[in-house]
């Protein structure tokens, strides 16, 4: 009897337990997770220059225009758009089923409707040094009226109260005036610096309004520990729904930890703790065959997709810069051109990366990248075309030539010097190796004090202009990024000719021709294509990284 009075009695109990944990379990299992072991600095728009930043905001913010899984430009909150004739003039109807998440900022805590005027003072704040933007090159010079504010406010004057060419007619259309034609604006207007916010939340937050972001997205803010956790959980109001009329989002929310540790951090994603992860060289020789394949010991999904970033070696080619002086490269076109025929991109794709990476036969522009081409031949290992350029350049068999190639101190970038370093001696090339820090060879870069590096750049948008940019003479440093000091006049009025195109396929013609010029020209040794490698929970579905190596959870769910 008193046995069973006990179990009676336990019974309940147990049953609570058995219920709270499989509850527990089952919103655990529901919640996004992944490590950020960089930290994260700030989630002000204004602010966002780093993938860590970037990323939670990607989930809570919008902007007007997004790309799609298949890289296809979308409206988003503008309902649509127009462009004038002459490429000037851009025009928005703003989405009036777009509400701001709820927030203690709000009358009520209630998040109002979106309007356009909230564009413009976001793109304005975008503009406003005082706010500590990092951004202030997207509308300079492109928007009218936008360098006057910016000098205003730089200069203290403070007499030019906002940018002339964003304008507010009324509250669901924005028009934006260019100084000048400029066809990827639309594609600018994707990033993170672009998304939009609520003036009462910069006003309520003040100086923590980067801590405590309010947006549109399908994820809203819920709270930050320092150093141990941020948390975002699902939006219930979010407006987009699937095709069958189901709330989109299926995630009950996403974790950030942040956790120093890369090895901990893979334990703890084995574990289960975490649903995705990025493995170093180190823990990719451990878990890879010979061919680059996962071990079929591990359970789950290794995931590896184009990333719209080229690896390159450059060469200053601009004899007034520090880098030009006394450079055998420099005015040595045929020399440029045995080098990029001596360097087996495949083997240092192969050896060097475990088969992280693609090696860059073509162009410039990136596989992945709207614009890229298959049909634009580039450099492929040629060792007889190799020796025989070298002997039209002055240097048959390498005699009296020697190369200084500067590479980041980082581990995998030491060992690609070294693989370029031996593949150039194999055609008679003596190339010494000079290893300094990254942030020091990004600031000589910049300065123009490198005869010959090691370099990469990575999208900031999907459009081919973004790289394309860099071989315009009007871009050379310190006025922009053509950090080889590359100049071609064909190639320029190319450059400019597809800035005005606002029809992608006819400027596609002209960015690949534009290619092509400077593939002969041989101002970067393209090595190879980079591309993104992540492990993730093999339950997880529809979550994906896009070309710019931003997170998309929207979609994500698990099965």
């Amino acid at each position: 009897m008193r046995i069973t009075k006990i179990i009676f009695l336990l019974t309940p109990i147990f049953l609570f337990f058995v219920f709270f944990s499989c509850t527990a379990k089952k919103e655990n299992q529901n919640i996004f997770r992944y490590n950020e072991a960089q930290g994260i600095e700030n989630l002000d728009p204004v602010m966002a220059s780093s993938y860590p930043s970037i990323w939670p905001l990607a989930q809570s913010m919008e902007g007007l225009l997004e790309y799609d899984f298949d890289m296809h430009l979308e409206p988003l909150l503008a309902l649509s758009y127009t462009i004038s004739q002459d490429a000037l003039t851009y025009t928005f109807i703003i989405r009036k089923d777009v509400f701001f998440h709820n927030d203690d900022c709000f009358p009520g805590k209630k998040g109002r409707a979106v309007t356009s005027h909230d564009f413009k003072y976001c793109f304005e704040r975008v503009c406003d040094s005082r706010t500590k933007s990092r951004g202030i090159w997207l509308f300079r010079d492109r928007i009218k009226g936008a360098s006057e504010y910016i000098n205003s406010i730089k200069e203290n004057k403070f007499d030019i109260k906002d940018i002339s060419g964003i304008k507010c007619p009324d509250d669901t259309t924005l028009i934006i005036d260019l100084t000048k034609p400029f066809a990827p604006f639309l594609s600018i207007l994707t990033m993170a610096y672009a998304y939009v916010y609520p003036r009462e939340a910069v006003e309520y937050y003040k100086e923590n309004f980067g801590y405590h972001p309010v947006g549109t997205g399908p994820f809203k803010f819920v709270k930050w520990d320092f150093d141990k956790e941020l948390v975002f959980e699902k939006n219930p109001d979010y407006r987009i729904k699937d095709k069958f009329g189901n709330a989109l989002v299926e995630l009950d929310g996403f974790r950030v930890s942040f956790i120093r540790s890369a090895e901990t951090e893979f334990l703890d994603f084995q574990e289960g703790k975490f649903d995705y992860h990025t493995p170093s060289p180190e823990i990719l020789g451990q878990i890879l065959d010979d061919n680059g394949k996962l071990l079929p010991k591990y359970d789950f999904e290794m995931i590896k997709q184009p990333w719209l970033n080229t690896v390159y070696l450059a060469i200053q080619l601009d004899t007034s810069m520090p880098g030009g002086k006394n450079n055998p490269l420099s005015l040595n076109k045929k020399l440029r051109q045995a080098i990029s025929y001596a360097i087996d991109r495949e083997r240092i794709v192969k050896y060097v990366l475990k088969f992280k990476g693609i090696p860059a036969e073509n162009g410039p522009i990136p596989i992945g990248m709207p614009g890229y081409s298959k049909d634009v031949i580039g450099y492929n290992y040629d060792k007889q075309k190799a020796m025989k350029l070298l002997e039209e350049a002055g240097y048959p068999g390498g005699k009296g030539l020697v190369l200084h190639l500067t590479i980041s101190n980082e581990e995998t970038q030491k060992m690609i010097g070294e693989a370029v370093q031996a593949q150039l001696k194999d055609i008679g090339i003596e190339v010494q190796l000079d290893f300094i820090q990254g942030s020091t060879l990004r600031s000589a870069q910049v300065g123009g004090e490198l005869p010959f590096w090691r370099a990469n750049w990575g999208a900031d948008y999907f459009d081919p202009e973004n790289y394309m940019a860099l071989f315009y003479s009007k871009n050379k440093t310190p006025n922009g990024p053509n950090y080889t000091h590359y100049s071609n006049s064909k190639a320029d009025s190319l450059y400019e000719l597809a800035l005005k195109e606002t029809d992608f396929p006819k400027r596609q013609v002209i960015y690949n021709n534009m290619e092509r010029i400077v593939i002969d020209d041989a101002p970067w040794i393209l090595l190879l294509y980079n591309e993104i490698l992540y492990l993730k929970n093999k339950r997880l579905k529809g979550m994906y990284i896009d070309g710019l190596n931003t997170l998309i959870l929207k979609h994500a769910r698990y099965e």
